[in-house]
């Protein structure tokens, strides 16, 4: 009799046992789950949820809810839309506010899903949008708005807030420049030609290839002293000016932009279209 009893009290602790299953089996169960879904391998996290559902009243609610979602979504992308509605009205009733993103979410689901509400009566919960991230903000440094500006001339500018002023001093400083080389080549030119007026040519020839010399020459000279004047203004700006605000919100995605490695420095223009 003793043994008689001693059995049956070991076939229900083992029995008991075997219906317990730990919280953390569970979680990896359906970790397993998801990742045989996100794989594609739909059969295998329908049987590993299945095995889990007998002990899901161990679990709080909003977990047992994600049991029953990836069942849907796996009986979904196998066609059986009946099991699928099923698994969803559970969920339904365990968290009525519950709601699907589209963005991570097919419409196939969602269409099971919205027919699983309706059959429930159980109005949609609108999904709010993220709001927007706050643009990074960054400390004005003196020394990147000068390195900018030795550069670009304006670039240190528009750095620390001051667009109109940084665009003005971009155009007169490329103007100048632009002016500056291209008088630098004529000036060579003319140059040339008066050292190859050959021995013996009229004085005339000789007069008139040095005065366009000494022309481009002047021309160049009053070029170069504009753009240095442009530079220099540039810089004393940059280096004396206040910023406009202690932070720069700068966009990352567009604007000027310098980026020195260990063998080459880019510069260069990031626009958005």
């Amino acid at each position: 009799m003793i043994k008689k009893i001693l059995c049956l009290l070991s076939l229900v602790f083992v029995g008991f046992s075997l219906a317990q299953v730990s919280e953390d089996s569970l979680e990896h169960m359906l970790q397993r789950a998801k990742t045989h879904y996100n794989s594609g391998e739909y059969e295998s996290a329908i049987n590993e949820l299945e095995r889990a559902l007998q002990f899901l009243k161990q679990l709080e609610s909003t977990d047992q809810v994600e049991y029953h979602k990836y069942l849907a979504f796996s009986y979904v992308a196998l066609g059986d839309k009946d099991k699928a509605k099923g698994q969803f009205k559970k969920a339904l009733m365990l968290d009525p506010t519950i709601a699907l993103d589209p963005t991570f979410v097919s419409p196939k689901i969602i269409k099971v899903f919205e027919e699983a509400q309706a059959e429930l009566k159980i109005k949609p919960t609108p999904i709010e949008p993220e709001p927007p991230k706050p643009a990074r903000k960054k400390r004005v440094s003196k020394t990147k708005a000068l390195m900018r500006s030795c550069c670009v001339p304006g670039w240190g500018q528009m750095y620390k807030g001051h667009s109109s002023k940084g665009k003005k001093i971009m155009i007169a400083s490329g103007i100048t420049f632009c002016t500056s080389v291209f008088s630098a080549i004529m000036n060579e030119r003319a140059h040339n030609r008066y050292l190859d007026v050959p021995e013996g040519a009229p004085q005339y020839e000789f007069d008139d290839a040095y005065d366009r010399y000494k022309a481009w020459h002047n021309i160049t000279a009053i070029n170069l002293g504009l753009f240095g004047i442009v530079y220099a203004y540039n810089i004393y700006d940059v280096f004396f000016s206040r910023p406009t605000t202690s932070w720069s919100l700068l966009d990352q995605d567009k604007g000027l932009y310098c980026e020195p490695s260990v063998d080459r420095i880019r510069v260069g223009y990031k626009m958005n279209f």
